[in-house]
């Protein structure tokens, strides 16, 4: 056995001489040995015993061939010889080689199954089934390893891969031979997966619900939106834009703005909540990939109202212009909780800052001023029974006021003329008693539209008729004039007008 030790019998020469005496006693040597050899064998010059001296090694040498002599002691000595054939066994003393080689690296993402990988070579220097060396790879990786001939296999893709998922496989090729006990060796190699543009940049959330205050500073930042993008390197560069549509006559672009790279919105003007309430629109994420993937998210941005309208007076009924003297005739005979007229005014803004509340700031009574106004429905009606002691010209002025912060105002100015009884107007409404001059014009007004609508329909019907009868009369002379009796003919309806 090559891992035999050191002075181990590999066998015991006997050589006989049927002298007697000194002549019959023998002495065994070595007759021709290579040099390299010498150091591996010893021969017992007495006992004729060889004995492993040196390591022997299978694999450096397989044969040996030893020439022995044997020498009598006489005179003159006689010699006899013979050759001693060494077979070295081979013993599992060596471990495979495995070696890796033509490395396609990195492999994308994206590549096919069967893709080769690498190129795989494995030597063992042992024999027969010492030397027969079988491959295996890491479990539970997608790749596999395929015997292309002896000795010789490939790497191959056994599935799909995912950067996203996993982007290095550290893979480890184990070679065994299949000896007794088995020797194995290993080679590892590290799989880097190359990214492939196969990953949308993706927002937190579809929708972004953005309060912005009206009168914002032009510029003024209102958001940032965020898009992220598994894959790597310009994969994953997101750059950001506007998707343009038109809000009424005005493209989206002038009213706000995205910055490509750090997605922060930007309203390019002051907003405002009584044009605009809300602004609804998209921005689009999109890498730098070819081709570019993107997706799009949806920002709803309100505009929250600000007090900055004051009141209003509408400019029809009891008052005319904002801040505008009104003048309204008032019977001396009138009692107490009767409605003179009702300020009427409106605010642009909403909520709090469009609630309208109603006060008298100044009245020409002082504090006996027969009149005073409702609180939220602007109604200025009397407190009292009026008497002979009270101004027959009494003048108001109405404080509108909104419940912003700060607060802003209007003001409205009613003059009221007392009138004995027999002065009033003679049209009275059935609410109050009094005479009504605005309540008699506006009867006169219904008279004459009902009377105008008559008239149009009457018209209208008239007409009609006569169209119909002249249609009806015109036909049977057509038809005498064309064919005679006898023979009707179709008529087009061009021919006897429209």
């Amino acid at each position: 056995m090559e891992n035999a030790a050191k002075e181990t019998l590999v066998i015991k020469l006997n050589a006989t001489d049927l002298d007697e005496g000194v002549n019959g006693q023998l002495v065994y040597s070595l007759m021709s040995i290579k040099p390299t050899w010498r150091h591996l064998f010893t021969l017992d010059e007495n006992n004729g015993e060889l004995r492993v001296n040196g390591t022997l090694d299978y694999e450096e040498n397989k044969f040996y061939e030893i020439e022995v002599l044997a020498t009598d002691k006489g005179n003159p000595p006689m010699v006899g010889h013979c050759v001693v054939l060494v077979e070295i066994l081979d013993v599992n003393d060596n471990s495979p080689e495995v070696t890796l080689t033509s490395l396609s690296l990195p492999v994308r993402e994206d590549a096919q199954p069967n893709t080769v990988i690498a190129l795989i070579s494995v030597s063992d220097l042992d024999s027969g089934i010492n030397g027969q060396v079988t491959c295996s790879l890491t479990p539970n990786v997608p790749f596999k390893i395929v015997s292309t001939f002896k000795n010789y296999y490939s790497l191959v893709l056994d599935s799909s891969l995912d950067r996203e998922r996993v982007s290095t496989y550290d893979l480890v090729v184990t070679a065994r031979d299949g000896g007794s006990p088995s020797l194995c060796a290993t080679a590892s190699v590290s799989v880097e997966v190359a990214d492939v543009n196969d990953n949308a940049p993706a927002f937190a959330q579809p929708e972004y619900t953005v309060f912005v205050k009206e009168n914002n500073p032009p510029g003024a930042h209102i958001f940032t939106v965020s898009a992220m993008d598994a894959d790597a390197q310009e994969n994953a560069l997101v750059s950001y834009s506007l998707v343009e549509r038109r809000i009424g006559e005005r493209l989206l672009s002038s009213y706000v703005s995205v910055h490509a790279e750090s997605g922060k919105v930007f309203a390019l003007q002051p907003l405002d909540h009584e044009e605009l309430e809300l602004l609804h629109f998209q921005v689009s994420a999109r890498d730098a990939g070819v081709p570019a993937l993107g997706s799009n998210v949806t920002l709803q941005v309100f505009v929250l109202d600000e007090n900055d309208n004051a009141p209003t007076l509408l400019p029809h009924g009891a008052v005319g212009a904002a801040g505008g003297a009104v003048s309204e005739l008032l019977p001396r005979s009138v009692g107490s909780g009767h409605v003179v007229t009702k300020v009427r005014a409106v605010d642009a803004d909403s909520g709090y800052n469009a609630w309208l509340s109603y006060e008298v700031q100044l009245g020409t009574g002082g504090i006996r001023s027969p009149f005073r106004v409702g609180l939220y429905t602007g109604e200025i009606s009397t407190t009292r029974a009026l008497d002979e002691v009270d101004a027959p010209r009494q003048t108001l002025l109405v404080l509108v006021k909104d419940h912003g912060e700060p607060a802003l105002t209007a003001t409205a100015t009613v003059l009221v003329s007392l009138v004995e009884s027999g002065q009033a107007p003679k049209s009275f409404s059935q609410a109050s008693g009094r005479a009504s001059a605005p309540e008699a014009s506006l009867v006169d007004v219904n008279v004459y539209l009902i009377v105008a609508i008559c008239a149009v329909s009457s018209l209208l019907v008239l007409t009609l008729l006569l169209y119909t009868a002249l249609r009806c009369s015109a036909l049977p002379m057509v038809s005498e004039a064309a064919g005679g009796p006898g023979k009707p003919m179709l008529v087009c309806s061009s021919a006897v007008g429209s």
